[in-house]
């Protein structure tokens, strides 16, 4: 299950009265950062997967298949699975036997892959993840009955349930499987019982090459201990290589990896959503859940253009302000973190398609060890992250006051970028240069603004935030 975190920026936007310079309708909407407290805690962290397992069980040591051939992930992802996807969420059976289900699913698939996948499609679409029934297991040690009929049945089980009946299904089609144990990040609280094995999936072969999957997590999301019904194709088949960001299992050749890993290297891997792969994100720095930070330190990531992103930095639960920067440079996201004083923080960088009118939705997460203070960053409002604006120059919140700071920065679409000082209501106009605005400017104390103005729209909305004292 994913309990998604997620977020939606909130706006400022200020209207310029005339050439005078005087601010007269200052109307300000959420002249807030963009992200906010209140967004957060009102759902469960994303990667707060719910699965649990009864009894760990050697029967599909991966010795037992040798030679395991791990198959061509990118050539499934190119077939066209949506109409068996289609089938197998109208193929409605209400009785317990898994040799009549498995009848039923057949006289919709030739291949192997078609049988794989309508196994998979059904039971996602059709069985429900049991919230009480994991609770209870987490809290009392009262694990359910998991067995393929009762899952059948009760329409509901826990992850085991879910691989019990995918395997058996998948027997009774006549395809080689296994069910695979092991550990997955973020499934059960930090107890000593859940350290070593917490979750189920399986393997499945086709045409003579295996492949993972997940049908528990395939299935939907728990959102404030209720189960949400979300149908996702990306834990079939999935890239042994992503797979591995979230799941270890406990026997490693299960991995279906050249190089396999270490625990210790397994827990020391970013958290990676499956959000971060379906939007085409990828790693270009970074590759390390633990970042030591002696000075500001920035990430770099690789990102489509039509694709969006904010962050958030915590410690202990709380957000800290001025800490964080997301610069877009063509093809990359520069996110750029300055930790208030030394301490554990918490980096989570959130992204969606730049026309989703939903909101942010949590895609990667990193731990920063401080070793000390950084100077803080200037804060940034929703306009700058939605136009993906670049922020060249300064790069600290605090100006020195009766001083000339060159301002560069770069605003796609802009018709006109100024720097307007709140307290005297001076409006200093920037040279622009296509995207690119800059100039001098000579800061007074108090609040310095970046504002600008897009096509279509006579206001002016904030960007960028410093202040001089």
């Amino acid at each position: 299950m994913t309990a998604r975190r997620s977020l939606k920026p909130r706006q400022g936007k200020i209207q310029k009265a005339n050439k005078s310079g005087n601010l007269l309708a200052g109307t300000v909407l959420g002249i807030l950062l963009l992200l906010t407290t209140g967004n957060i805690k009102t759902a469960f962290h994303s990667f707060n997967e719910q699965q649990l397992i009864s009894i760990p069980s050697d029967s599909f040591d991966s010795s037992k298949y040798l030679p395991i051939h791990p198959g061509s992930t990118k050539k499934i992802a190119q077939q066209d699975l949506a109409q068996i996807d289609r089938l197998a969420k109208k193929l409605n059976y209400s009785g317990e036997s898994v040799t009549e289900l498995a009848s039923i699913l057949e006289q919709n698939a030739v291949t192997e892959l078609e049988k794989a996948r309508i196994i998979y499609a059904w039971v996602t679409q059709h069985i429900s993840y049991d919230v009480p029934a994991f609770l209870d297991a987490v809290n009392n040690d009262n694990y359910p009955d998991v067995s393929p009929q009762k899952v059948l049945r009760d329409r509901s089980t826990i992850c085991s349930g879910y691989s019990n009946l995918y395997y058996a299904l998948a027997e009774a089609m006549n395809l080689e499987s296994a069910i695979v144990v092991g550990y997955a990040k973020g499934a059960t609280p930090e107890e000593e019982k859940f350290l070593d094995v917490n979750h189920a999936w399986n393997a499945v072969k086709i045409d003579d090459a295996w492949y993972l999957l997940d049908a528990t997590w395939g299935a939907g999301s728990v959102r404030e201990e209720q189960f949400v019904p979300e149908y996702k194709p990306y834990y079939f088949a999935t890239a042994p290589d992503e797979f591995i960001n979230n799941h270890y299992p406990k026997d490693r050749g299960w991995q279906l990896l050249a190089q396999t890993y270490t625990r210790a290297e397994f827990n020391n891997l970013p958290k990676i959503s499956s959000r971060f792969y379906n939007l085409g994100l990828k790693l270009v720095s970074h590759n390390n859940y633990r970042i030591s930070a002696p000075n500001r330190i920035d990430l770099k990531l690789q990102i489509p253009q039509d694709v969006v992103a904010l962050a958030n930095l915590e410690q202990n639960n709380r957000e800290s302000n001025n800490a964080i920067l997301v610069n877009r440079q063509n093809d990359h996201l520069i996110v750029s973190v300055a930790p208030p004083e030394a301490g554990t923080y918490d980096l989570t960088i959130y992204a969606k398609k730049q026309d989703d009118p939903g909101k942010y939705g949590e895609v990667i997460n990193y731990q920063i060890e401080a070793t000390q203070s950084v100077a803080s960053l200037p804060q940034v409002y929703a306009h700058f992250n939605q136009y993906q604006a670049s922020l060249i120059e300064p790069l600290t919140a605090d100006l020195k006051p009766n001083w000339s700071t060159y301002f560069n920065l770069i605003v796609p679409e802009a018709e006109d970028v100024q720097v307007l000082n709140t307290a005297t209501k001076q409006w200093i106009p920037l040279n622009g240069y296509g995207s690119y605005f800059a100039g001098h400017v000579e800061i007074q104390p108090g609040n310095t603004i970046v504002v600008a103005k897009f096509p279509g729209d006579e206001r002016y909305w904030q960007l960028v935030e410093y202040q001089a004292r």
